[in-house]
């Protein structure tokens, strides 16, 4: 992939459309939008081939909206991130064709979007966040979360179980990708006592 984001940072210097010194900023810039692009176009190409296209936006738009504002572990390298989110996605179209709306969905949308707002926003090493950001974004994530729930709720009184499950899938993801960074700030806490 370095290869390739050389290659169009080359040709867009060619082309006068950015200064050679602002290279490596689009190379980044290039470089996130593809780790998250690639594994969105595969997850809602994938749902749309299996008929599964509501479904699909209904775990990733949530997925990534709170996400983006929650934080969460980070892969280091962008395939490692690829597999990891393509994995993820994978096994939460199994769930949503498996799982019925009963009380552990409940349950585990109601701890899952807890979780979230209790530890969000989560500082990633690579853009730490000034106090400012953090309860803007905590604010964002509370907010979401909550919307979250009440769509979840309103699909359940329509009687739309089967695409509530799909926004419970999105917040127990939210919290599952949380959980190493949690527990890796417990264990740092506990070092330093």
């Amino acid at each position: 992939m370095e290869h390739i984001l050389r290659t169009l940072s080359d040709w867009l210097v060619q082309q006068d459309a950015i200064e050679s010194c602002d290279r490596e900023l689009y190379e980044y810039a290039m470089h996130s939008f593809l780790v998250s692009a690639i594994p969105l176009a595969i997850f809602l190409i994938v749902s749309g081939v299996i008929g599964m296209l509501t479904e699909g936006l209904l775990i990733v738009i949530p997925f990534m909206v709170t996400r983006k504002f929650s934080g969460g572990y980070h892969a280091g390298h962008a395939y490692t991130c690829m597999m990891i989110s393509v994995g993820l996605l994978a096994s939460s179209f199994y769930i949503v064709i498996h799982a019925e709306c009963n009380w552990i969905v409940h349950i585990l949308a109601a701890i899952s979007g807890l979780s979230v707002m209790i530890n969000s926003p989560i500082d990633s090493e690579n853009k730490r966040l000034e106090e400012d950001e953090m309860n803007q974004y905590r604010r964002t994530t509370c907010l979401l979360v909550i919307i979250t729930i009440i769509l979840y709720s309103a699909l359940i009184a329509l009687n739309q179980r089967h695409y509530a499950v799909c926004l419970a899938v999105s917040l127990v993801l939210t919290a599952i990708l949380q959980l190493p960074c949690i527990i890796q700030r417990s264990k740092k806490r506990k070092s330093l006592k």
